[in-house]
C-alpha cells in the first residue's frame, strides 16, 4: 500500500519548508530508516527517513515550498501502484468568485492571500492553468522573484504584517559613563525581569485569543552569512549575565555552523532583535508571530549628559524601540515596560 512521507513539522505546521537535497531518484529503490531527504524551515534543518521499503514516487522539486506535515513523496510498491495519496483538507476552501479562471487551488487560496487578482495572471500550466508560482510572480515585483527559503520567509514577514496591528514606541536608555561589556545579554536579562511583571506583552497568540506565559522565553534575532534566525535564550531572569553571554554565544556560533534544531526556537514568548553593532540608531521591528511583541536595540552611543547640578560629562545612550501588536496590548502598559526595561538598564 502507497505510503505518503510527510515534510516534517520543524517550526510550526502549516508553515513552509523546502526539500534542499534529495538522496534517492524519482523511482529509485528504499529501504525503512534510510536517508531520503534533507529539509529546512526557515534555517532550521532536518532530515527525512523512509517509513518503509518500497520505490521513491512523485518526489516535490528541490526549494518548491511545502507545508510543513504535508507530503514530499510517496512510497510504493511497485511503480505505477497507485495514484497519489493526497490528505484530506481541513476544510473546505471558501469559493472563489473567479470562476471563469482556471486556476488549481492552492493558486486560487494564494491568490486570496496576496491580494492578486486571479484574471490578471498569464497561467504556465497545461491549457493555461494557473498554478500558485504564476501567482507569486505576479506578486512580486519584477527582478525580485524569491524562491526556495528567501520566499518562505518573506511570506512569513508579510503574514505577521498583515495579520498584526503593530505600534512602536521608542526610548532612550543612559547606560553610564562607560559602554557596558556583555550589552546584549544585559539588555535579554533585564527584558525577560521585566516581563515578569507584564503578562500581557510575555505569551503567544492562538487566533484571537492570548496566552501568557509563566516564564520569559526570549527569542534572540542572530544574523549569520545565510540570514537571519532567531533562537530562544532560555530562563534569562534566573541566570547571571555571564551565564546568558555564553548561551548567547553558543547559540550564534552554532547558528553560523547551521547546528541549531528545531528545539532552539521553541518556546519563544519575546524577540530581542539588536542592529547596535550596525551603527543604527532605532527601526521597527518586526513582530515575531505567534508573540505579540519585539524589543528593538540601537546602537550605544557616547553622548554629552547633563547632571542635577548642572555639569556635563559624557556618557552613554542606547536607543530602544518597542513594536508591539495594538490588537492584544494597549499602549499604556506597552509604555510602561518599555520604561521599566530603561530604568533597569540605567547605571
Amino acid at each position: 500500500m502507497p505510503v505518503n512521507v510527510l515534510m516534517p513539522v520543524i517550526t510550526h505546521e502549516g508553515e513552509d519548508a523546502v526539500v534542499t537535497a534529495w538522496f534517492v531518484d524519482e523511482g529509485g529503490s528504499c529501504t525503512e530508516g534510510q536517508l531520503l531527504a534533507e529539509v529546512q524551515a526557515e534555517k532550521v534543518s532536518d532530515e527525512v527517513t523512509a517509513p518503509g521499503t518500497g520505490l521513491v514516487v512523485d518526489r516535490v522539486a528541490i526549494n518548491d515550498p511545502v507545508h510543513q506535515g504535508s507530503p514530499i513523496c510517496r512510497i510504493v510498491e511497485k511503480a505505477g501502484q497507485s495514484p497519489r495519496v493526497e490528505p484530506a483538507p481541513a476544510a473546505a476552501p471558501p469559493r472563489d468568485p473567479s470562476t471563469h479562471v482556471i486556476a488549481s487551488p492552492a493558486a486560487k487560496r494564494v491568490a486570496r492571500e496576496l491580494g492578486v487578482d486571479l484574471a490578471s495572471v498569464r497561467g504556465s500550466g497545461p491549457g493555461g492553468r494557473v498554478t500558485e508560482d504564476d501567482v507569486r510572480a505576479a506578486a512580486t515585483p519584477a527582478g525580485e522573484t524569491m524562491v526556495g527559503l528567501r520566499a518562505a520567509i518573506a511570506r512569513n514577514m508579510r503574514k505577521s504584517h498583515a495579520e498584526t496591528a503593530p505600534v512602536t514606541l521608542f526610548s532612550t536608555a543612559t547606560l553610564g559613563a562607560s559602554k557596558p561589556d556583555r550589552l546584549t545579554a544585559r539588555i535579554v536579562k533585564a527584558v525577560a525581569e521585566v516581563l515578569a511583571s507584564h503578562p500581557h506583552l510575555n505569551g503567544r497568540r492562538n487566533g484571537d485569543s492570548f496566552e501568557p506565559a509563566d516564564t520569559a522565553q526570549i527569542s534572540l534575532a542572530i544574523q549569520t552569512s545565510a540570514g537571519l534566525v532567531a533562537p530562544v535564550v532560555r530562563n534569562a531572569a534566573s541566570r547571571s549575565i555571564e551565564d546568558v553571554a555564553a548561551d548567547i554565544a553558543s547559540l550564534a556560533e552554532r547558528a553560523e555552523a547551521r547546528g541549531l534544531t528545531a528545539d532552539d526556537f521553541e518556546g519563544g514568548t519575546f524577540s530581542v532583535s539588536n542592529l547596535g553593532s550596525y551603527g543604527i540608531d532605532g527601526f521597527t521591528p518586526i513582530i515575531n508571530l505567534p508573540q505579540v511583541a519585539i524589543l528593538g536595540v540601537g546602537a550605544a552611543r557616547a553622548v554629552p549628559t547633563v547632571a542635577d547640578d548642572g555639569s556635563v560629562s559624557v556618557g552613554y545612550q542606547l536607543a530602544l524601540s518597542l513594536t508591539f501588536d495594538h490588537a492584544f496590548v494597549d499602549g499604556a502598559p506597552a509604555a510602561e515596560f518599555l520604561s521599566q526595561v530603561v530604568n533597569a538598564l540605567r547605571a
